[in-house]
């Protein structure tokens, strides 16, 4: 075996006996191997020479060689679908790499072996004994001159020739499809680029072009991502053939696995070779073939780390690995008869330094580039490195596994909980052993009890406990924070990213067996039994982030979940990119969005089925008092659908911070789930006097027997036995030096003067006031920054958002960031703050054998090399210097910011707020992924309304509003709009005489400007929106009047500069409501006609048609609801003359929702009917059917089925119930398919099978049907006459008949039928009853009248019927 580098170039040769040599154990044969050999290292030695000095101009070669001789062993791994690779293994691979490692330039330098074979066949010059003695290795030869010489033999001829014209003959013989399946199982060996571009390249252009020419064109310089991975796995062959067979197919498993996790992401295998580096894995993205958007994103860094994880979980294989991104050569190296496609250059070398342990302790390390090139994942920066090809060290970086909230550290040592952990840990161990429905372990406990740290710890050690047991656990966490019941579903924008990443795109069984294989640890055979009490100490914890996934750009698994559980297109857009973040890279289609039902279906069904595979999966979610109503509805669907899933639940006690949890669910928690033993509570109290003295005893060091009384005492006082308040005490005593020792021998306090003294502080509030008031200004300015961003935030936030506030010029960004980080250093080193992302600095092996290393972060030292030659365009966040290396803070504990906002000032609070608005929403501008994201928005949201500026904060917040009301999250919305209003709403004089409107003080609308009005008004009339769409009608009516009051009153309203149309759909919204019954009125409907009276004013006076329109429609439904139609009817004529739908209905349906000017013509029907005028009302619905519906806007489904859905029921009464049905098909249920699928969602939609079943009914009295069967066991089903939602049967018994009424006729229709005749009593029964329904609903609900004629003329023909069977029984 010979090893000759040629400066960044390799070559490896191996000689291993075969068919066309003798048996390698030939001693002979061995000696003639070893003497050719080293013959061969000087050819290639005086061959780099000779070429030297032919041009003085071209590049020389350096060359030196390293040779060993041994047993090797050849395998083929891999596919024959995919790829393949040839693997040699053997000592000899040890023994060249130590060789060329000793030789310098123009050196060969060979192995203690083959220096024993060469002093055999021939001499050796030189003390080749001595170096055979200390088994190292020896120069045999420089440039020229060669220091052996080995005796002639005679050369044994082979009996076949290996020349390639010989394999030309040997394929003569094959027929054509032999010789595509020959290339085809060569091709499995060759870089993907070459396969594809020799299927490419068309047979007359390699005909015309020689291989030299061909390579040469094909040659590219390209920016290619570039990754090793070191599988650390034993590779020796040992010369057991069970041994050795294993190690070969775990070999091979490697491969497959990798090249599978390639192949999903679309990139290419390099390389998996065995070296003197060990096992190596390479690949690449960005090679023809391999390049995306966003590749690095959300392609490479998502590979890479699947394929490590993948290692481990399923292998059970640790790696090391190293990244970079940078301009590599790319296409043929070598000669003309052997050659490979390779990807050189610095970039690819550094690379492997950084898989190279003497880099890399066991993590994945990238280079600079790869971390400007990806988002959402945070990066530890390392001491740079020096690299080959690299002037200056290279700064490195580490991705950790750290996200939006952070999950804290365990600690070795901690003082109680003890019984309550390992009450957690009794729990976790029964679930793991046996399969059985999920749990709920709810730990309440006030702020500074101790309960993030019980979580913290309970969580790693239940990991550590079910690792021990042989079982697989999967553990995600999440801590919401302060404005999370803003976001829907925030609790899921972590936790669903992390069982993405748990995903497996196998079956269960073949994944299953493919682990069996493996000898899986997870086994039921191999299970350990796990002692909590004996082995609670053994158990090696370490810290882990609130995420065991960095997969957040990787929809790919997002997309196969929706596909796998038939999920519609629009959850794509709407829950991946606006609930999630992520980044989908669809654009909104103005698709209807999915039901807030099947959202939460969805991802409690995604969560089961990413985590199936587990016997544990762990969903820990702390201070849960912050989350969102959404979230809640998850949880409890993964409670009650899910096996194996032990919620751990922690929050301040709900007595005194309510949780937004379903209300019958929580009920159900603390009764019949506590009764079956699926709920359980723990509720911690402070310490006791006994744990204070443990806590001081730890902190400082000293005895338990050393503590004076009246220490302990003391401290117990002050902090009042809160875990985390009596350590601020300790820290406080232990950094003041406070202790002393008493006359007693004892450990006291130095300000002790008796027991009654309690450090000097009436509060712990004191204590942190004290400690912040010893920090210079500097550092309190910067923790007043902090307390403004929040819990957590970004230290890149607080540098942007300084760089506002003073205005830094570009030339001294770095150094003004640096300056924040060391003003933030000194909060750390205080104890306010802490890197959330930092790793503990532990280093050692835990009792399952694995490392954990952390190295030590020089924070001081600035890495900022340049991008090189890599083409990379930066904005916004990426171009500030401090990118690469940005990190992430926290408040180590919520009463630390508390206290520093307590003590700013609101204006200075204020001001602060609004620099960062200024800050977030410039970068919300520059990155349109954030432009559609609603964390995002909310998060700039709540800075600018903290800042009191109503304008922008009203400007966002409408914006936000609106997107959520699309997605049925009113509730979310009203809680938005409410916080604008605040604004105004929560100032004033707090004078009890002053007069409000709005719940505004008057004096503060006389000071408001134009825009702050309409401002005012949207906000009103979207939240009277929001609480009609929740069917609360006075909620509603008390918003759209308090938008009409502001109006009345406010002076600016007059100004020729104010925008009239702003307050048309006040109007249009009290209308609704009233329609609705949500208001009182008079006999004679004053209100009602006075509010039309404004409205068609208002709008004749801005001379709109659209808004004019809408007000006479308006008026001539008022007219209507007061009985005189034939004044109604008179409407619809002046309507006629201003209405034109083709240039006026897109601009109706964007200020009202649906075209309301034109569901006049929709309300003329029953106003008709109501006359009796039975042909003007059919009239008037071909008007509609041939007119209207074909030039409306198809995609607006609720328009239209406002425009038809008396038409169908007109139609049917008179004969064409088959016509309205194939109407029903084409303009509703067609269109909708095709713009939302199947499985969209709308208002109506669970109306339409009814409607078609009772179209297809009443069509075809008297003819056969087939789906007789199914109409008549959906009629006998109880629950279908159930309308989900219940405001159905309000909203559409003021268009016509109830919901109701339309359901009561189906089993009417089919008792009337022969083949029902057995269930006709029953279905007659069942029609009389849910008609009566509809006529009392009608009657009662401030209804329409044709819906209580309707239903009144209905009933008393299904009463005749029935008195008619019973006498004809």
């Amino acid at each position: 075996s010979v090893r000759s580098t040629r400066s960044s170039f390799e070559e490896n040769f191996v000689r291993r006996g075969s068919s066309l040599d003798v048996p390698s154990d030939s001693s002979s044969e061995k000696d003639k191997l070893v003497r050719r050999t080293s013959q061969r290292g000087l050819t290639l030695q005086r061959g780099s020479s000779s070429r030297s000095g032919l041009d003085p101009s071209a590049a020389t070669l350096n060359v030196k060689c390293g040779i060993g001789v041994g047993r090797v062993a050849g395998i083929h791994v891999g596919d024959d679908i995919s790829r393949r690779e040839y693997i040699i293994l053997g000592d000899p691979i040890d023994q060249v790499a130590k060789a060329e490692a000793a030789a310098s330039h123009g050196e060969v330098f060979a192995s203690p072996e083959v220096i024993e074979y060469l002093a055999k066949i021939g001499t050796v010059q030189g003390d080749w004994e001595a170096a055979l003695k200390e088994r190292r290795p020896m120069r045999i030869a420089l440039r020229e001159e060669k220091f052996f010489e080995a005796h002639q033999c005679r050369r044994r001829s082979s009996n076949m020739s290996a020349s390639a014209d010989n394999v030309l003959q040997r394929c003569d013989n094959l027929d054509y499809s032999e010789l595509i399946w020959l290339k085809r199982m060569i091709s499995l060996y060759a870089h993907p680029v070459v396969v594809n571009d020799d299927n490419e390249t068309t047979s007359r252009f390699k005909n015309e072009s020689d291989d030299l020419e061909r390579h040469l064109a094909e040659a590219e310089l390209r920016n290619v991502y570039t990754c090793f991975i070191s599988p650390l796995i034993d590779y020796k062959i040992t010369g057991d053939e069970e041994k050795d067979e294993k190690l070969f197919n775990l070999l091979n498993d490697i491969m497959n696995l990798a090249r599978r996790q390639l192949d999903r992401a679309c990139g290419h295998l390099r390389q998996f070779i065995v070296d003197d580096k060990g096992v190596v894995l390479i690949f690449t993205f960005g090679l023809r073939g391999s390049t995306f958007p966003n590749m690095i994103a959300h392609h490479a860094i998502p590979v890479t780390l699947s394929i490590c994880e993948s290692l481990l979980e399923e292998l059970g294989v640790k790696t090391t690995a190293g990244a970079t991104f940078g301009k590599v050569y790319c296409g043929v190296v070598g000669g003309s008869k052997r050659h490979e496609f390779a990807a050189l250059g610095p970039s690819v070398n550094l690379a492997a330094r950084l898989m190279s342990p003497k880099t890399n302790s066991g993590v994945i390390l990238v280079d600079k580039n790869v971390r400007l090139l990806t988002s959402q994942i945070f990066f530890k920066p390392l001491p740079a490195v020096k690299a080959k090809g690299y002037t200056e060290p290279v700064p490195i970086f580490e991705p950790v596994m750290a996200g939006e909230n952070e999950w804290g550290q365990t600690k070795t040592n901690i003082v109680g909980r003890e019984s309550e952990m390992k009450e957690i840990m009794r729990v976790a161990k029964d679930m793991a052993l046996s399969r059985i429905a999920s749990k709920f372990l709810f730990v309440s406990a006030a702020s500074g009890t101790g309960k993030s740290t019980l979580m913290v710890q309970s969580t790693e050690r239940v990991r550590a406990m079910v690792k021990k047991m042989k079982k697989r656990v999967i553990v995600t966490r999440n801590i919401s924070n302060d404005g999370d019941s803003r976001v829907p579903f925030s609790l899921f924008r972590s936790i669903f990213r992390d069982v993405l990443l748990e995903v497996r795109h196998e079956d269960e069984n073949s994944q299953n067996s493919l682990q069996g294989s493996k000898g899986d640890s997870t086994r039921a055979d191999s299970v350990v039994d796990f002692s909590i009490s004996e082995q609670w100490d053994s158990l090696s914890l370490r810290s882990q982030s609130s995420k065991n996934s960095t997969m957040s750009t990787d929809v790919t698994r997002f997309r196969f979940i929706c596909e796998e559980l038939n999920a519609p297109p629009e959850f794509v857009e709407v829950v991946g990119k606006r609930l999630l973040g992520l980044k989908t890279g669809t654009s909104n289609t103005g698709g209807s969005p999915p039901e807030l039902a099947k959202i939460v279906d969805f991802m409690a069904d995604a969560f089961v089925r990413c985590t199936k595979h587990a016997d544990l999966v762990l969903l820990a979610l702390d201070d849960v008092h912050w989350m969102d109503e959404m979230s809640w509805k998850v949880v409890q669907a993964i409670f009650e659908r899910g096996q194996n899933v032990l919620s751990l639940i922690g929050s301040r006690p709900p007595s005194a911070n309510p949780l937004t949890v379903d209300k019958t669910f929580w009920s159900e928690l603390q009764s019949t789930y506590r009764d079956d033993g699926r709920y359980l509570e723990i509720s911690l109290q402070p310490f006791n006097e006994m744990e204070v003295q443990q806590m001081i005893s730890f902190t400082l060091d000293i005895g338990m027997n050393e503590i004076d009384s009246s220490f302990w005492r003391n401290v117990f006082t002050t902090s009042g036995g809160m875990p985390h308040y009596l350590s601020y005490a300790l820290e406080t005593i232990k950094r003041n030096n406070l202790t002393i020792k008493l006359d007693n021998g004892l450990v006291g306090l130095k300000s002790s003067e008796g027991d009654d003294s309690k450090l000097g502080f009436g509060s712990v509030n004191e204590l942190l006031l004290y400690r912040l008031d010893a920090l210079d200004a500097t550092v309190r300015n910067a923790l007043h920054l902090a307390a403004v961003l929040g819990n957590d935030f970004d230290l890149l936030d607080a540098a942007l958002t300084y760089e506002q506030m003073f205005r830094v010029r570009n030339s001294d960004r770095w150094e003004s960031a640096m300056g924040l980080c060391s003003l933030f250093d000194i909060a750390i080193d205080e104890g306010i703050l802490e890197q959330s992302f930092a790793v503990e600095d532990v280093t050692g092996d835990d009792a399952d054998g694995d490392a954990v290393v952390a190295d030590s972060i020089n924070e001081e030292e600035k890495m900022r090399a340049s991008l090189g030659n890599v083409a990379i365009s930066l904005r916004g966040r990426k171009s500030h210097p401090l990118y690469a290396e940005n990190r992430r803070y926290r408040f180590t504990h919520d009463s630390w910011k508390t206290s520093i906002l307590n003590i700013m000032l609101d204006g200075r609070k204020a001001e602060l707020h609004e620099y960062v608005a200024i800050t977030l929403e410039q970068e919300m501008s520059e990155e349109a992924h954030n432009q559609d994201d609603l964390k995002w928005q909310l998060r700039v949201f709540r800075h600018w309304n903290s800042s009191g500026n109503f304008s922008k904060a009203s400007e966002l917040g409408l914006k936000i509003g609106s997107q959520m009301m699309i997605m049925g999250l009113n509730p979310q919305a009203i809680m938005i709009f409410n916080d604008v209003l605040d604004i105004w709403t929560s100032t004033g004089t707090e004078c009890d005489d002053e007069e409000r409107y709005g719940d505004i003080e008057a004096s503060i609308l006389d000071s408001i400007d134009v825009q702050e009005l309409e401002y005012l008004i949207k906000l009103n009339i979207q939240k009277g929106k929001a609480f009609s769409s929740l069917g609360q009608g006075k909620d509603g009516f008390k918003a759209f009047q308090s938008a009409l009051d502001i109006l009345h009153y406010a002076p600016c309203a007059s100004s020729t500069d104010f925008d009239r149309s702003v307050t048309f759909p006040i109007f249009s919204g009290l209308f609704v409501v009233l329609k609705f019954g949500a208001v009182t009125q008079d006999s004679e409907f004053s209100y009602e006609k006075n509010l039309c009276k404004q409205f068609v004013e208002q709008a004749r006076l801005n001379n709109d048609p659209v808004h004019y329109g809408r007000a006479v429609a308006m008026e001539g439904e008022t007219l209507a609801r007061l009985g005189n139609f034939e004044e109604a009817l008179e409407t619809l004529d002046v309507i006629k003359s201003i209405y034109d739908i083709e240039s006026q209905h897109a601009a109706i349906c964007k200020s009202y929702g649906s075209d309301r000017v034109g569901q006049a013509f929709h309300h003329s029907i029953n106003w008709n009917h109501a006359l009796g005028q039975t042909d003007a009302a059919l009239a008037t619905c071909k008007y509609i059917v041939d007119e209207i519906v074909p030039k409306s806007d198809p995609k607006n489904v609720h328009n239209t089925m406002c425009l038809l859905y008396t038409v169908f029921v007109t139609m049917k009464e008179n004969g064409m119930a088959l016509e309205a049905r194939d109407i029903f098909n084409l303009r509703l249920v067609e269109p909708f398919e095709q713009h939302f699928g199947s499985n969209g969602s709308t208002f109506s939609k669970p109306l339409w099978k009814p409607i078609l079943m009772l179209l297809d009914l009443q069509g075809n009295q008297d003819k056969p049907i087939d789906n007789i069967d199914e109409y008549l066991a959906w009629a006998l089903d109880e629950d279908n006459y159930i309308l989900k939602p219940a405001m159905l049967e309000g909203a559409w018994g003021n268009f016509g008949p109830t919901p109701t009424a339309l359901l009561a006729e189906i089993p009417y229709f089919l008792s009337r039928r022969d083949e029902c005749i057995k269930h006709r009593s029953c279905l007659l029964k069942r029609a009389i009853t849910q008609m009566a329904i509809s006529l009392d609903n009608a009657k009662s609900k401030s209804m329409i009248k044709f819906a209580q004629m309707y239903a009144q003329q209905k009933l008393d023909t299904m009463k005749a019927y029935q008195k008619e069977c019973m006498c004809n029984n």
